[in-house]
């Protein structure tokens, strides 16, 4: 659920209409379909949903689509707001690890806990996202972090 107004009402979390991929999403709050977030994971298994203070409105994290959260690994995908969480975008499938940074104009995200040499960036509020390898082998990412009082 999400609240707009400080806990006086809440709502479902509205789905994105596409996914990551531009295929249409058929998932409405009137069938009992809506986004469900990760807030909190024993074991580290997924990345809670993030906002950086200077990054107005931009909202990150892992979640699935249904009637209820999904366990952990079945369906799991990165979503992101850049309206406070009114809408949601899907922008990859699977489970990922993030940071925002530079006000929000730059987020990085890595596949969480799955063996990769790529991390993806994006400069444009995550509309679209650009790959580099950073190492000869694969390694496990387990956290990405930016000096939060940077200001580029």
């Amino acid at each position: 659920m999400i609240t707009h107004n400080k806990g006086a009402t809440w709502e479902p979390i509205k789905p994105p209409t596409k996914t990551s991929k531009g295929k249409k999403i058929s998932c409405f709050i009137e069938d009992g379909c809506s986004l469900h977030f990760e807030i909190y994971s024993a074991q580290g298994e997924h990345s809670p949903v993030y906002s950086a203070e200077s990054a107005t409105g931009v909202i990150i994290g892992t979640g699935n689509l249904g009637e209820y959260l999904s366990p952990n690994g079945e369906g799991k995908n990165l979503y992101l707001s850049r309206d406070g969480g009114m809408t949601w975008a899907s922008t990859h499938k699977g489970n990922y690890i993030y940071e925002i940074a530079d006000h929000g104009a730059l987020i990085v995200a890595s596949k969480l806990r799955n063996p990769t040499k790529i991390i993806e960036f994006t400069w444009d509020y995550g509309k679209t996202w650009e790959r580099v390898e950073i190492a000869d082998r694969n390694m496990e990412i387990h956290n990405i972090i930016s000096e939060p009082r940077a200001t580029s």
